[in-house]
């Protein structure tokens, strides 16, 4: 049995999903994750996934692809492979200026992996009703150094040209999302139901995050507007960019210095990048 210790964050996770499927390949697959949606995104992949932070009684290969201290502290007893201190890490891979999903792919690869491919996500479960070749949004992030602030404008302009718009949003957000955009918005859908709305979608639109890296690996064309993040350290699909900063990127979930790095992206820009 391969043990894995998954990424906590949707985005990561999903990023991890192809060097995980390759994994499985090799040996039955164990994942550890403290992501609440673990069971529906490794769905068909792991043998199991498992709550929290481990670690396994037993592995023969134990793989991490959480980048943490505290994740390799706990399993620093198994036959571990990952990016991290070499004191903790059995095999400890080098540091590298590499996209998050390029460095799950080469610790795979190092645990013996092969044919490492890009993140595929195949469940569908039941959509709800949205138009076909819509374009989704996805406005909303806790991090306000990755919230995009026009996507408001943007819709208007998209239904203004004839387009059809459909707002996306995860558990919890909807009120405030439906009162950011002035609409109703689609929320907290399962992981398999959000696939399935998304075959409806002709573009996906959204800043830095874990939807984004979801509806590409669901196949859908994905517009990622970045601010204080770099498309080629964690993005997906077209990316769109404002005028760079010194700081960038910074990957901090406040401002330090107090600048809108978002407020660069315009409209325009974005609605270019539709295609």
């Amino acid at each position: 049995m391969i043990a894995v210790r998954a990424p906590d964050h949707l985005g990561d996770a999903v990023m991890a999903l192809g060097p995980i499927t390759a994994l499985s390949r090799l040996d039955s697959v164990e994942v550890w994750t403290r992501g609440r949606w673990g069971a529906e995104l490794y769905a068909g992949v792991a043998a199991a996934v498992h709550a929290g932070d481990g670690p396994p009684l037993d592995a023969a290969r134990a793989v991490l692809l959480k980048p943490s201290w505290h994740a390799a502290w706990l399993w620093r007893s198994l036959p571990t492979i990952g990016v991290g201190p070499a004191a903790l890490v059995g095999t400890a891979l080098p540091e590298m200026p590499e996209h998050r999903g390029e460095r799950y792919a080469r610790i795979a690869r190092a645990a013996g992996a092969s044919e490492v491919a890009t993140s595929v996500y195949g469940p569908r479960g039941e959509a709800p009703s949205v138009p076909a070749r819509h374009v989704g949004l996805n406005p909303w992030s806790p991090s306000a150094t990755v919230r995009w602030p026009r996507f408001r404008a943007l819709a208007e302009r998209i239904e203004g040209n004839g387009g059809e718009v459909v707002v996306y949003c995860g558990p919890g957000e909807a009120a405030l999302v439906r009162t950011m955009m002035g609409r109703e918005v689609v929320a907290g859908l399962s992981l398999p139901d959000f696939a399935a709305a998304l075959d409806h979608c002709r573009v996906f639109v959204s800043n830095d995050s874990g939807a984004a890296h979801f509806a590409a690996a669901c196949g859908r064309p994905v517009v990622m507007v970045h601010g204080s993040t770099s498309p080629s350290l964690t993005g997906a699909g077209r990316a769109v960019v404002g005028a760079p900063l010194w700081c960038q990127p910074c990957y901090r979930k406040t401002c330090f210095w107090g600048r809108p790095c978002l407020d660069r992206v315009s409209v325009d820009a974005v609605i270019a990048a539709l295609g």
